[in-house]
Order: structure tokens, then sequence, then C-alpha cells
């Protein structure tokens, strides 16, 4: 049973800690409402009031467990180094974060439409992470990376998912992969012409990836060329 009583903190710390053992016994995409009640001991009506229906319930288990790596995002998103190398850094670290919660590497492993649920619950913290270096990217026009705001955040965050289920040796090997497979889309560098092609045609793999999941805005452009900065 959660222990109702005491401080706001204190008793959101008990009640996911039961939103826990529910997740490890089904898993995220199967653990129900009455899942919830039934190791919280919270009644229903009081939990909708509290915590708001399932999937409001599981963003907010899932931003419970990872603020430490994502309060770590936030300062490697305002320390030192370009803009480049901060963007690389938080990547390499998101990541890995996944190794470092067994619950969500084994969520990550079993099922690749648990992705909606975690893209949904980071979305919030991400504007405080990715976006305002690649808004600043953008406005710096240093990120030749034709895709809306948006749609290139989409994509990112879904990159770290499934890059999260490889095991790596080292640190070192997960930001190999990172700059061989992700920084070249953000073209975050100065690049030749023959690199431009190959952004052409990596921004046609994102378009065709993200309209799977989510319709285009009016920011986006059609299936011939790319717009120019």
């Amino acid at each position: 049973m959660a222990d109702l009583s005491g401080d706001r903190a204190g008793r959101d710390q008990h009640f996911f800690d039961a939103v826990q053992q529910a997740v490890e016994e089904k898993g995220l995409e199967r653990v129900s409402q009455d899942d919830i009640i039934r190791y919280s001991g919270i009644p229903r009506t009081t939990l909708y009031r509290r915590y708001g229906n399932r999937e409001a319930i599981l963003r907010a288990f899932v931003l419970d467990r990872t603020a430490a790596d994502i309060a770590q995002c936030k300062r490697l998103a305002t320390g030192g180094g370009s803009l480049s190398e901060r963007f690389e850094n938080i990547l390499v670290f998101a990541i890995l974060a996944a190794h470092r919660h067994s619950w969500l590497q084994r969520e990550l492993n079993t099922s690749n439409a648990i992705q909606d649920l975690l893209a949904n619950a980071f979305e919030l913290s991400s504007e405080q992470t990715l976006v305002p270096i690649l808004a600043q990217a953008k406005e710096q026009e240093t990120c030749r990376c034709p895709a809306p705001l948006d749609e290139l955040r989409r994509w990112l965050m879904y990159q770290i998912f499934d890059l999260s289920r490889r095991h790596y040796s080292s640190d070192d090997e997960a930001r190999r992969i990172v700059k061989t497979y992700v920084m070249p889309v953000l073209a975050l560098e100065s690049a030749s012409a023959a690199t431009d092609d190959k952004i052409d045609f990596i921004y046609r793999h994102i378009k065709d990836r993200c309209s799977k999941s989510d319709s285009v805005g009016d920011g986006s452009v059609g299936d011939g060329e790319r717009p120019r900065a």
C-alpha cells in the first residue's frame, strides 16, 4: 500500500514505486489502471483526481524515473563546447541512459509500440534539452538540415530509442555511432556539395519515417527537392 501521508513529493515517490511494481509485472504497454490501483492501493476516483488517466500516469512515471538523466541533459545543453559538441554529448548520454535503467532497457527491447509513449513523455523535457540547441543552430544557420524543428526533434528521439537497444562496449563506441549515423543529419559543420546530396537522401528518409507516425505539418515539403537555406 502506498503511504498517502506526508508531503506531496514523498507521496508521489511511494506512488511511482508502486507503478514500477506494476510495470515490472506487466510492462508499460500492457499495464492497466486496475494494475496500478492494485499495487498502489489508491481508489480509482482519487487516482484519477491526483494523477489523471492511465496515459498521464505512465508519462509521469517515466519522467519521475528518469528525472536525474533529464537534469544531466539540461546541464549538457548549457555547458561548454560548441553547438555540435553539446548536441553530441546529449545524444550519447541519452542513448546510454537506457542502460542505467533495466526496466527501460527491457521495454525498448520488447516493443516498438512503446516508443510513442516514451516520445510523448519526453516531449516536454526535450524543450529544455534538444530543442534550444536545434533552435539556436537554425537561427544561426549552422544547422543545414532542412527538416522543420518539430519533425527533426521527433526523429531524434526515435533515433535515441533505436540506438538505446544496442549494447556498447564503451562510451567511445556509442559516440562513434552518434558521429557516424546521427550527427551528419544535422549538418552542423560546413560540408561539401557531395555532402549536401547525402543530406538530401537522409532528409527523405526522415520524412518517410516521421510520416508513418505523425502527419506532416504545413511547414513540410513534398517528395521533390528539399528547400534551400
